[in-house]
């Protein structure tokens, strides 16, 4: 796997990393390997300075197989989770272990906080709290598809309890509107 380090000092400069790396990246996609973004907290401010510079971070972000964002603030963070929300078609998932991650998993659709060594702020502003990294296996592909099925079969009793609803209310005219005549017959 190749790794892509975006670099500059400047806007121009972060610009034309994000370019070299997007047609890297391309190229990369192409020969059908893998690549990996890696961008600090200083570039990240400059991204997020800029519309252009975003949507070139954001399409270069979805060529690559990881993206490891270093040294970045918890707002970044709530950042790239936002951009990523607001611009794809997509479910966003935040884990986080400390205060830090708190803003970032309050703007993804889904939060998981880690509860352990760096407090229970995380966990207390997630919608999911797990007790260590390795119960995600377990969150997800266990508990998920169990609420998966659960919700399906919710949704299949909401359509039969309207047509049951439905069925009842048609028979109840029904019988109304024979009352009605009879009563006019008489």
């Amino acid at each position: 796997m190749g790794i892509l380090l975006v670099e500059g000092e400047n806007k121009s400069e972060v610009y034309a990393s994000l370019r070299k790396s997007y047609d890297l990246a391309l190229e990369a996609v192409e020969r059908n390997a893998q690549v990996g973004m890696v961008i600090n907290g200083d570039r990240m401010h400059t991204v997020f300075e800029d519309t252009e510079l975003k949507q070139l971070f954001l399409k270069l972000g979805m060529l690559c197989r990881s993206v490891v964002c270093c040294r970045v603030s918890p707002k970044q963070k709530a950042d790239v989770v936002t951009l990523v929300k607001e611009n794809l078609v997509a479910i966003t998932l935040a884990i986080g272990d400390g205060a830090n991650d708190v803003s970032m998993i309050q703007a993804a659709h889904v939060g998981v906080g880690i509860s352990g060594e760096e407090g229970l702020q995380a966990a207390n502003a997630a919608d999911y709290s797990i007790g260590q990294f390795r119960f995600l296996k377990r969150l997800l592909l266990v508990h998920g598809r169990w609420s998966y099925r659960r919700v399906s079969k919710l949704i299949l009793y909401s359509f039969y309890k309207v047509r049951l609803s439905f069925g009842v209310l048609i028979i109840v005219e029904y019988r109304a509107l024979l009352d009605t005549i009879l009563v006019c017959s008489i």
